[in-house]
């Protein structure tokens, strides 16, 4: 499927800002399974530095400063993304207690990397709790792919979908004893309990085609940016799952990059001189167009 991207930040602010610096991660990521074409970020006011580089994670980075005067900011990144359904696993499947042995002492160069997503993080964070929730779903011998699908069911099941329930700082044990939230927060959770269980979780960060309701045209900018789990599977391989939505992505999930957890992959940080207070709106839109990508596949 291939889809044209548009996500736009907007910042209104109170009082004059006179220096601004911000790092963003909005291109999405090249993989086997996704091409994108004509990537293109368009700041205002024009800044003064620009920087472009590739991540400790593999993830495309930008930096840019605004070094005059303004009250106002907006970033607009566009692109065009062909999405296929990922390729098979190449692997065997193992036991989950497999895993987390090859990662806990990691001896080749794949189980070596994965291994830096076993332990925690600023908001996944696995507790008594975390790991208490966790065991029923990985039962000795268990295949790994099986105990981690069980998982994403119980957290879409368990949990209720609430924006008003939790800030990107709640802790995972107070998501686990509210049982409500949002995607990071059913992500965090998810990578919380697998790394309880001694098992690498990453963090995904990207976008969900949405569709209007039957008879209705789906609105401009109303999509947003969604968050998702993958899990490290052995042989240097990684399978991905939606907790917030029990399935494994596919065609329509557009993947941006991925970390530790949220703090690795936000999508705007940046630290300013004056401003007051902030009005921030974002607008994205993800739309299924015709064609054949040009994109780029990794060389």
């Amino acid at each position: 499927m291939r889809y044209r991207v548009v996500h736009v930040t907007k910042y209104q602010y109170s009082g004059e800002v006179s220096l601004s610096h911000n790092q963003m991660r909005l291109s999405p990521r090249i993989l086997d399974h996704q091409l994108v074409e004509l990537p293109r970020i368009t700041i205002s006011p024009e800044p003064t530095l620009q920087r472009t580089w590739v991540d400790t994670f593999g993830n495309r980075t930008h930096f840019f400063s605004i070094e005059q005067s303004h009250q106002e900011m907006e970033v607009r990144a566009e692109s065009i993304v062909e999405r296929h359904a990922p390729s098979s696993l190449r692997s065997r499947t193992h036991s989950w207690e497999e895993i987390a042995s090859k990662t806990g002492r990691p001896r080749t160069p794949p189980d070596r990397e994965a291994a830096q997503f076993a332990f925690d993080s600023r908001y996944a964070k696995s507790s008594q709790g975390v790991r208490d929730f966790a065991e029923p779903s990985f039962f000795g011998g268990r295949n790994l792919i099986e105990a981690v699908t069980d998982l994403t069911a119980r957290i879409f099941e368990d949990f209720e979908y609430d924006p008003q329930a939790t800030q990107i700082s709640t802790p995972t044990n107070e998501v686990l004893e509210l049982r409500r939230g949002v995607c990071q927060d059913f992500a965090h959770l998810q990578i919380a309990c697998l790394r309880s269980m001694g098992l690498p979780a990453r963090y995904v960060s990207g976008y969900l085609l949405t569709h209007a309701p039957p008879g209705k045209e789906k609105l401009i900018g109303s999509d947003a940016s969604h968050a998702w789990v993958s899990a490290y599977v052995g042989d240097g391989e990684w399978l991905d799952f939606d907790p917030t939505n029990n399935l494994r992505p596919s065609e329509e999930h557009i993947t941006i990059g991925w970390g530790r957890d949220y703090a690795d992959i936000s999508p705007i940080q940046g630290i300013l001189i004056g401003g007051g207070q902030t009005l921030l709106s974002v607008s994205v839109d993800v739309r299924q167009i015709e064609g054949s990508s040009q994109g780029r596949k990794p060389s």
